[in-house]
């Protein structure tokens, strides 16, 4: 969609009573397990958002590095411990412990674009019926060197749409309202697909937007969850089986099965680049995923490695 800032109405007073805009807090929870080497750089793209009325909540999910040393060096950061539990876990114990409006989740080993902040609250406030906004991003593959711009046009439809496929792709570039986590919370027993899940039973109740401005930027390498393939497709065919009992149309049911065949053929497809490659191993797992939901790429791997 075209973003379009309308002027603020909303307004509070100065110490001097003289009308300023209103500046919703919004909380940024940044979990973190292992990733102290990344933190500072997530904290400071915060910083340099030039939005003024933030807090930052570092989650610290059990690790075993610097991320306590590091979190407690960064000034003005609230600094929250907790035995390891997964992120779900961490995310929810952010919550608790925010006191924002709206809340963003960023990751630690990821980092906010110029101006993410401001774009997703102004467009919160031209509709309060939104549970969230979300936007596009940045892919940055690190050992390669080249960062992939990520940008889906989704302008209606949101529900249907996130049954054929997760079009926000990166939770960073989500904004959502408070009100939201009073009537859910991410989902502790997954370990993978949390947010995807959120997304798909706050869109199946609220109104929700998404627009093509870029918000953040992804890290990939080699310790992300989204690396484990066959894991990554199996939990996400189990967070889509979720809303099966959910479907009222014919529609969305066609979405549904539609989903089901688009998540199989993407992450198949990631599997066997990655196999060719020798990026991923060929793993029991990996095999079995293959004979299971594309068998045709498993021959032609075994063909492929036999000729090579």
């Amino acid at each position: 969609m075209e973003i379009t800032f309308q002027p603020e109405t909303e307004t509070k007073r100065s110490p001097q009573g003289q009308p300023q805009p209103a500046m919703p807090l919004v909380s940024v929870v940044i979990p973190c397990f292992n990733h102290g080497k990344y933190l500072q750089e997530a904290v400071e793209s915060i910083w340099r958002q030039g939005y003024p009325a933030t807090e930052i909540i570092v989650v610290d999910d059990g690790s075993v590095d610097n991320t306590r040393q590091v979190a407690e060096a960064l000034p003005g950061v609230i600094y929250v411990y907790q035995e390891n539990q997964g992120l779900s876990s961490a995310r929810n114990t952010g919550i608790r412990h925010s006191h924002g409006e709206f809340l963003v989740f960023l990751d630690a080993d990821d980092w906010l674009l110029p101006g993410a902040l401001e774009m997703n609250v102004r467009l919160l406030k031209q509709d309060h019926k939104l549970a969230f906004v979300s936007g596009g991003h940045d892919k940055v593959f690190e050992e390669e060197g080249i960062t992939k711009e990520e940008v889906t046009q989704v302008t209606a439809n949101h529900y249907l749409h996130l049954l054929q496929g997760n079009y926000i792709g990166m939770h960073a570039t989500v904004m959502y309202r408070r009100w939201v986590f009073e009537e859910m919370t991410y989902d502790t027993s997954l370990k993978r697909c949390e947010d995807y899940d959120l997304y798909l039973r706050i869109a199946r109740k609220h109104p929700v937007l998404h627009h093509t401005g870029k918000i953040a930027a992804y890290r990939l390498h080699t310790t992300n969850m989204s690396g484990n393939i066959p894991g990554m497709l199996s939990t996400t065919l189990d967070v889509l089986d979720r809303q099966q009992t959910c479907l009222k149309t014919h529609q969305e049911k066609e979405a549904f099965s539609r989903g089901h065949e688009i998540w199989k053929e993407y992450y198949c497809d990631e599997l066997y680049k990655s196999l060719i490659t020798g990026k991923a191993p060929a793993s029991v797992k990996a095999t079995r995923t293959l004979l299971q939901y594309r068998p045709i790429l498993l021959l032609k791997f075994i063909v492929k490695s036999l000729v090579s």
